[in-house]
């Protein structure tokens, strides 16, 4: 029903006549954590060291998991399919945390990262401390080749 609701609302704010200023910005980050809270919840994501890590700079579940899904689809654009795939086979909860925080990714379409985090209620200089923790979480997985890549799709 949300997503029908927040469709909705994007395809009504499309035929906005110029005469409304269009803020997509402040409609995004209102609707953006709802969507993930009703998705982030499942006990795969509640239970995930990964999240678990990176509540430890004071953001909510819904923020670390929709921060994490941006941060990793980006990655994914940057890397080899075949390594992305190996990166979420082998480092647990990726997948879930994909799936989890998509949501968000797919209201703020071809947003930048930067502007992905603001429409999760988070500043965009959150993307350097989400950054070493996704790094290091996947490093306790993954070969070091595929950890390399990594870090070079990280790199903003």
């Amino acid at each position: 029903m949300r997503k029908i609701q927040i469709s909705s609302l994007l395809v009504l704010s499309l035929f906005a006549t110029q005469s409304f200023a269009l803020d997509m910005g402040s409609m995004l980050k209102s609707v953006a954590p709802i969507a993930v809270d009703s998705v982030a919840q499942t006990q795969s994501v509640k239970d995930s060291a990964l999240l678990n890590s990176l509540s430890s700079l004071g953001v909510t579940p819904a923020q670390a998991a929709g921060g994490t899904a941006v941060l990793l689809n980006s990655a994914k654009t940057k890397m080899e399919p075949s390594q992305f795939s190996t990166l979420t086979k082998q480092t647990p909860d990726l997948n879930d945390i994909l799936s989890s925080g998509t949501a968000a990714s797919s209201l703020l379409g071809g947003a930048s990262v930067g502007d992905q985090f603001k429409g999760l209620g988070m500043n965009s200089s959150m993307i350097g401390q989400f950054t070493p923790i996704i790094l290091n979480y996947a490093k306790g997985y993954v070969s070091p080749e595929i950890a390399a890549a990594l870090s070079a799709a990280l790199s903003f």
